[in-house]
């Protein structure tokens, strides 16, 4: 048995490891999506923090939506044996989002206007290279 192989063996075999974590992960936000959801039926009673009841839950489902895309991008890493840059790309635009969600929500109250510039300029760079991926690739690959 070559070190190629050895390492190649090692490589899938943390990639089984953080795919058990992100899972673990994944149903510890599943969790708290419900429960900020219960949350939120709660808050119907209550006017005065359902905006905020609101945002929380959205949040939860955002984070959901987060680790489901990681799960998905770690099994076609595993399927295909290669890194498909696009679907990394998904990843962080849905982890933006959610922070800039979060971040510009009304209810925030430690908002900086700092912050919130450098997250709206990081999710226009990363739309900017999604747009790039999605355009340049394929027609590069009509090409060959």
């Amino acid at each position: 048995m070559n070190i190629v192989d050895s390492l190649r063996r090692g490589e899938y075999l943390v990639y089984l490891v953080v795919l058990f974590i992100t899972s673990l992960l994944l149903m510890f936000s599943m969790y708290l999506a419900f429960y900020r959801i219960y949350d939120l039926i709660l808050a119907l009673q209550q006017p005065e923090i359902l905006a905020t009841a609101i945002y929380n839950a959205l949040s939860d489902v955002f984070l959901v939506i987060v680790f489901v895309e990681l799960i998905d991008t770690f099994i076609t890493y595993i399927e295909q044996k290669r890194i498909v840059v696009y679907k990394i790309i998904d990843v962080a635009l849905v982890a933006l989002a959610r922070e800039l969600f979060i971040y510009l929500a009304p209810v925030n109250k430690e908002f900086s206007f700092e912050k919130a510039l450098a997250i709206i300029i990081a999710t226009l760079v990363i739309g900017v290279i999604e747009y790039l991926q999605r355009r340049i690739i394929p027609t590069e690959r009509r090409r060959r």
